[in-house]
This record gives C-alpha cells, sequence and structure tokens, in this order.
C-alpha cells in the first residue's frame, strides 16, 4: 500500500509541475507554498506521506516545470516562419517553393483538400505569377528549417507517405490567433505540434519518384482500410477501421463523426484501452495451453506493437499500449499488478516522452476514463447488484468513465451531453461487436485483404444499427446542454468532489449529496450570470458584420457568414456564452449560402423566430422570415431594432434603459460606384458598426459617435483618420478580435493590444 501510495503522489508531483508552468508567479507560489504543507500534512494526518517522500514530490514538480520549458517547440533562427511577412494573409502572400520532408500522412479536411505536415529544408521565392504552369526562375533561394502544415488540392497528397521529399508552390502564411471567446485558435494548435507557418500549397510536386518506401506502418493501415471499407462501402468501411485504429488512423465522414460527438460517442472512434483489452485477451485465450508463459508474453508483445504501428502514436493508444505491456510483465514476472500505479506509472512514462500531452485533451479524457473504470466500476456494480450482471454492466462501464471525465468535459467543449448515458447504454453491445469483429478483420486483412474484407463484410448489420441509433439520437431535441466557459475553481472544486466521495466510502452510500452538491457548483453562478446579464458582441470574421445580443438569458443574434464561420467562429461562442436557444435571428441578406449557415444553426441551437431587413416576407426550406419592416420600431425584451434602410442594410439599435445607441451600417454590394455612404440625415448614436467602407466627414459629424467598430481587417483609412479626428474611438475586428460591450458601459477587444490614446 505505501509502494502505491508513492508511486501515485510521485508521479502526481510531475503532472502537476507540467500544469503548473503556464504562469511562474503560479508556479514558485505552489512550490514555496507546499514545501510547509509538506511539514505539516505528516503531523496532523495519520494516513498521510510521509515528509520525506513529499519533499522529494515537490523537488520532481520544480524539475518537470523546467522541463516542460525546455521541451516547449521553439523558434530556430533560420524556421520558415521568420521569412513570412508579419501582415500576410492566407491566399495574399506571394507565391513561394518550399522544399521538405513529409511528415504525416494526409488527411482530408472539411473543405475536401488534402492535409499534412512537411518538415522544410529549402525555400524559393517566386516573381510574378503562375500562368499555365510556367513558373519564372526564382531570385532567391535559402536554406530554412522548421513544420509547416500544408493543404494542397485532394488528388495532390493522395498517397503520400511520410519521408517523401517533395516541392510544393503555393503561399505561405502566418497561422491566425483566435480572436473570438471560445473560438479555435489555430496559432496554438500548430505551435503544440511544433510548427509555426501554414502553406496553402497549388501544385505538389515529388522529384524523385523511386524515394516511395516499398513498406510502411502506412501502407500497411491503408490495406486494412481497403480490406474493410471493399465491401462495407463509405461510411461503414471507415467507421469500422475508426473503431479498431482509431479516427486518426482513417478519414471518417465528417458528418458522421460530428453526429457520434453530439451524443457522447466520441470514444467510439478513438483508439484506447478498449481495443488493447481485447488484443491481450484474444492473445491469452489462444495461447494459454498451447504456449509457456515466455511464449505468451512474446506472442502479447508482438501484437501489442503491430497495433500501435497501425494505430498510430497517439498518446490515448500509446498509453493503452503502455498499461498492457504492464500486465504482460506481471504475468512474465508472476506478480500482481496493481491497476492504479501502473496507470499513473505509465500516463507519467508517456509525459517524459512527451510533456506536451499533458495539454493534449485526448490524453486526459483517456487517463480519466481508465482511472474511473479502475476504482468506480465495483462500487456502482454493489449499487446495481438487483440486475443481471450483463445489464449492470452495460450501466456501470460507461457511468464510471463519464464521472471522471465530466467536469474536463465541461471546462474544455462547454456542453454537456444530455443523452450520453443512454446512447453508450444502448450501444455499448454493438461497439464491442464491431470492435472485436473489426479488430479480427484488420489483423486478417493485414495478411489477407480479402479474408479480412469477407470477415468485415459480418459486420455490416451491427454497423448500420449503431449508426441508426446514434441518428435517433441526433434527432432528439436538444442533444447537448450548453454550460458556458465554467472557471478553474469550479473545474477542481467538482474534481475535488469526486476524490472526497472515492476516498470517504460513506458518502458512496449517500450519493445523492454529492451530486446535488457539483450541480449547484454549475447551476448557482450560471443563474445568477444569467438573471443579470446584458452584453453585445461584435465578433470577428473576415469582413461579415455578426453581433449577438444578450438580454437577461434572451438571445438575438444579427447575421451569420458562412458556414465556416458557423462552425468555428458562431457554434463556440455560444456555448461559451451557455446559449442553448436564439429567441430572434435577423438576417441581412438572404442567399444561398447564408441560409445553409442558419439551417446549420439551427440544427445545433433552436431558434424561435427568423426576422430579415426587408419589406416581404419569405420562406426557405424550414426557415421562414419575418420582414423588419422599414420605418418600423420592434421591441424584443429591453432591446429596441428600428430598420432605417434595406440597400445597403441600416439599422438602429436602442437600449433607452442605458441610454445606449448602436448604429449599423451594412456593405453596400449593389452601388459599386457609391464612393461613400450619405447618413447626414441619421440621428446620432453612441457606437457606430460598420462595414469598414469609406463614410463621408459630414456623416460621422451627423451620427457623432463614442465608438467605432469596423467589421473588417482592413477598415478605410481615410474613414478611420476622419473618426480619430472627431475624438472616437476606433476598433476593428481584424486587429483587436470581438468587441464586447457590456452593461457598465465597457468595451473590452478579445485581443488585447495597444493603440493609441
Amino acid at each position: 500500500m505505501r509502494n502505491t501510495q508513492a508511486a501515485i503522489v510521485l508521479c502526481l508531483a510531475y503532472v502537476i509541475g507540467l500544469l503548473i508552468t503556464f504562469d511562474p508567479s503560479v508556479r514558485w507560489g505552489m512550490i514555496l507554498g507546499a514545501i510547509p504543507v509538506a511539514l505539516i500534512l505528516p503531523r496532523v494526518w495519520k494516513q498521510s506521506p510521509k515528509w520525506q517522500l513529499l519533499f522529494v514530490a515537490i523537488l520532481i514538480a520544480t524539475s518537470a516545470s523546467f522541463y516542460l520549458e525546455f521541451r516547449v517547440p521553439k523558434l530556430a533562427t533560420n524556421d520558415i516562419s521568420k521569412f513570412i511577412p508579419a501582415t500576410a494573409e492566407r491566399g495574399t502572400s506571394q507565391f513561394t517553393i518550399v522544399q521538405g520532408i513529409v511528415d504525416s500522412y494526409p488527411r482530408v479536411t472539411r473543405n475536401q483538400n488534402s492535409q499534412f505536415w512537411i518538415n522544410a529544408t529549402q525555400l524559393n521565392d517566386i516573381q510574378g505569377e503562375i500562368k499555365a504552369g510556367i513558373l519564372r526562375p526564382a531570385d532567391v533561394s535559402r536554406p530554412v528549417t522548421g513544420r509547416v502544415y500544408v493543404t494542397v488540392p485532394l488528388q495532390s497528397g493522395t498517397g503520400l507517405q511520410p519521408g517523401v521529399e517533395v516541392s510544393i508552390t503555393g503561399t505561405l502564411y502566418l497561422p491566425q490567433v483566435n480572436a473570438n471567446p471560445g473560438g479555435f485558435s489555430f496559432r496554438d494548435y500548430l505551435s503544440q505540434s511544433g510548427g509555426f507557418a501554414g502553406m496553402r500549397g497549388v501544385q505538389l510536386r515529388v522529384p524523385d519518384e523511386s524515394q516511395t518506401q516499398a513498406w510502411s506502418w502506412g501502407k500497411l493501415r491503408q490495406r486494412v482500410a481497403a480490406a474493410q471499407v471493399k465491401w462495407l462501402d463509405v461510411p461503414i468501411g471507415p467507421l469500422v477501421t475508426a473503431m479498431v485504429l482509431g479516427s486518426e488512423a482513417v478519414d471518417v465522414p465528417f458528418d458522421l463523426r460530428d453526429r457520434f460527438v453530439r451524443v457522447g460517442l466520441a470514444h467510439a472512434l478513438a483508439a484506447s484501452g478498449f481495443q488493447v483489452s481485447l488484443i491481450l485477451n484474444a492473445i491469452l485465450t489462444l495461447t494459454r495451453k498451447r504456449l509457456s508463459v515466455v511464449g505468451q508474453f512474446n506472442c502479447g508483445v508482438v501484437a501489442l506493437l503491430i497495433f500501435l504501428g497501425l494505430a498510430g502514436f497517439q498518446p490515448a493508444v500509446v498509453r493503452s499500449v503502455v498499461m498492457g505491456m504492464a500486465v504482460l510483465i506481471a504475468l512474465r514476472t508472476n506478480r500482481q499488478i496493481n491497476p492504479i500505479s501502473s496507470l499513473f506509472l505509465a500516463g507519467s512514462i508517456l509525459l517524459i516522452i512527451n510533456p506536451l500531452w499533458v495539454w493534449d485533451i485526448g490524453f486526459e479524457l483517456s487517463f480519466l476514463a481508465t482511472l474511473g473504470l479502475i476504482v468506480t466500476v465495483e462500487p456502482l456494480q454493489k449499487k446495481l447488484d438487483w440486475l443481471p450482471p450483463t445489464i449492470a454492466d452495460l450501466i456501470t462501464v460507461p457511468l464510471a468513465a463519464s464521472i471522471w471525465t465530466l467536469p474536463i468535459q465541461l471546462y474544455v467543449f462547454k456542453v454537456f451531453p444530455l443523452y450520453s448515458l443512454p446512447a453508450n447504454v444502448l450501444t455499448s453491445p454493438l461497439i464491442s461487436i464491431v470492435s472485436i469483429g473489426g479488430t479480427i478483420g484488420a489483423f486478417t486483412g493485414s495478411i489477407v485483404p480479402i479474408l479480412g474484407s469477407a470477415i468485415s463484410w459480418i459486420l455490416y448489420a451491427p454497423t448500420q444499427l449503431l449508426i441508426w441509433i446514434v441518428d435517433l439520437f441526433n434527432y432528439l431535441p436538444n442533444t447537448s446542454f450548453a454550460v458556458g466557459q465554467i472557471s478553474l475553481w469550479q473545474l477542481l472544486a467538482l474534481y475535488g468532489l469526486i476524490l472526497f466521495v472515492w476516498a470517504v466510502p460513506i458518502l458512496q452510500k449517500h450519493w445523492q449529496l454529492p451530486i446535488l452538491v457539483g450541480m449547484l457548483v454549475i447551476i448557482i453562478p450560471l443563474a445568477i450570470w444569467k438573471t443579470t446579464e446584458l452584453q453585445i458582441t461584435a465578433l470577428a470574421s473576415k469582413d461579415e458584420q455578426i453581433l449577438v445580443i444578450q438580454d437577461r438569458g434572451h438571445t438575438i443574434v444579427i447575421n451569420t457568414g458562412n458556414e465556416s464561420v458557423t462552425r468555428f467562429v458562431m457554434l463556440p461562442f455560444l456555448q461559451q456564452q451557455a446559449i442553448n436557444q436564439i429567441d430572434r435571428a435577423i438576417d441581412f441578406n438572404r442567399d444561398s449560402a447564408v441560409l445553409n449557415s442558419w439551417q446549420l444553426l439551427s440544427s445545433a441551437i433552436p431558434i424561435k423566430e427568423f426576422y430579415s431587413i426587408g419589406e416581404d416576407s419569405s420562406t426557405n426550406g424550414t426557415i421562414k422570415f419575418v420582414p423588419l419592416a422599414v420605418g418600423k420600431s420592434y421591441k424584443f425584451d429591453r432591446v429596441e431594432i428600428t430598420t432605417i434602410k434595406t440597400s445597403p442594410a441600416i439599422f438602429q439599435i436602442n437600449i433607452a434603459e442605458f441610454n445606449q445607441k448602436w448604429l449599423v451600417i451594412g456593405d453596400d454590394t449593389t452601388d459599386k460606384a457609391q464612393p461613400a455612404i450619405d447618413l447626414e440625415k441619421l440621428n446620432s448614436a453612441e457606437i457606430l458598426y460598420w462595414s469598414g467602407g469609406k463614410l463621408t466627414d459630414r456623416s460621422i459629424k451627423s451620427i457623432k459617435p463614442q465608438v467605432a467598430i469596423a467589421a473588417t481587417a482592413s477598415p478605410d483609412l481615410e474613414t478611420v483618420k476622419l473618426l480619430e479626428k472627431n475624438k472616437v474611438t476606433v476598433y476593428h475586428t481584424g486587429r483587436d478580435g470581438a468587441i464586447q460591450w457590456t452593461k457598465e458601459g465597457n468595451f473590452k477587444p478579445y485581443l488585447e493590444e495597444e493603440r493609441p490614446q
């Protein structure tokens, strides 16, 4: 018991040391504060680790903190990103030729491009343009280093293998930082992967075709995937492969992947401990009577290494394989293995190999789910001993994993999948059948593809039934409930509660109390915020004007962008703000792309009423727009909206209780010859929110804004000068990110940058 406790303490110290690296003041505060705790704790708690062990733990945490800093990717002196202009935008830079070595297998993106990483070796600048496939000679050639995130047309990336030297023509760009609350930071994603530059390729060339490898794990993986797709087709074939090797090893259609994620079944598409346990059970069962312990050990190691090679070096896969190796070592040495200490040891080994995995959500969820299965399944089974064992297992296994992963899911994804538990209970037998059959088919298909195809074909019916159940839950209303961005103290409080229940068995008998306390930790702050909130957010999107008005739990969304903007800007922001229903949606102009975006948004978050800036109502599919007539005011709770003009769309937002007026001016797409919008007859407004185009001096003096917000990365410079001349504070979303106004009268740019006073 003491050895187990020591192993857990030291492993936890290492992980904590990695986590506190983000802030030097926090790091030294925690380290110095831990010293008196290490001296006092053994005197007041009999079961506490000895002070000597605690001091060793403090030293390990300190070393881990500096180790992570050492391992964080840093820019080399000749990193390729240093040769990209800081103002370069994607697709607008000068064409270049980048030579490098492919460092990953190609993946299909949502835009149906091929994406992969290369290690750059040489950069050539191209003078002029590409015409008829002919390039002018490069004037500048320089050696470079650094990983580059590359996208090329889908066919260009087909068949690429890691280790192949390629030459790519296209435009380099610097990844953008997240400009909206709750959004995805492309820059952080690349930096965590060791890259600081991206490239949009238009041509890809392999100078030496003979460098293609005769054999590789990637080719073997493709062989398995092809065997399982042959008789199952898409999407069932890729789904079966993903349930065996993980979604990182095969391209599952995004719409199918999204449906699994929405109902809380993302783990079904991740290679993890379940597949490892299947492999070990099969190997040990088949070899128990035929081979010695040494033979069983060797067969198990070979099988796990083959699985690791096929699935790829993913954190969850490596953790599972390391745990499987621990089981085999225990079998080989005839020792009883402690699952908890083995789990912590396996996690620590992985974080020593790559400490950056401490921030990998897949690694975190995999570790916590396994811990939940180890420590929580048995207590839950005792509670459900009145049920048949098979049915009890169907409930306790997903429930135990969910208890330990739910807090981190709420913290990262900000939503609670309402149907996760029933979906997991109903699909667990099918997931087991498909995973077992798929594993057998994968190993067989890697040797005899036609036999692997035949075995995989048997899985058609259970896989189709699995998809049907997933779709059934997706058709139900409110598949997920947004809880908003919970704070760090709430996350720590939830895990403290779980650990407390684990450590104090008496609380397991009164489980209703911990559940109630956990719900209150989430609900009370959310309820207080929702009953008092009033804020208007101008979201940052490339040349799109998007406003979100939140008023005491009621939400108005004005405008939406294309489907990409809706998916990666709108939905993350609404989830971060705990918005589970949009009361009113107002659209500037209804083209087909925008209508598709509204339908995508409404499929994720219900929208009660649709309005448009126009004279006539119209219907498109399931969406019926009600017109906001020109000159008429519409009262929505404390917010009043008045349409002034339709082309361009001009309307006023008035919040009388706070003496706040917004004038919103859309982009004039009907008259390109018009040099500026004449707004001399408009009433004054405290805030001007416009597309960033040209405004006249007389218009600005007529509106008399105190703050002006341009929904663009490049507002008209002359207009900006006129606004600043009139002592107007100017923001633009391309520089400042989303701009948020609160009822206190403050404007908060999401990207904090210094501006001239």
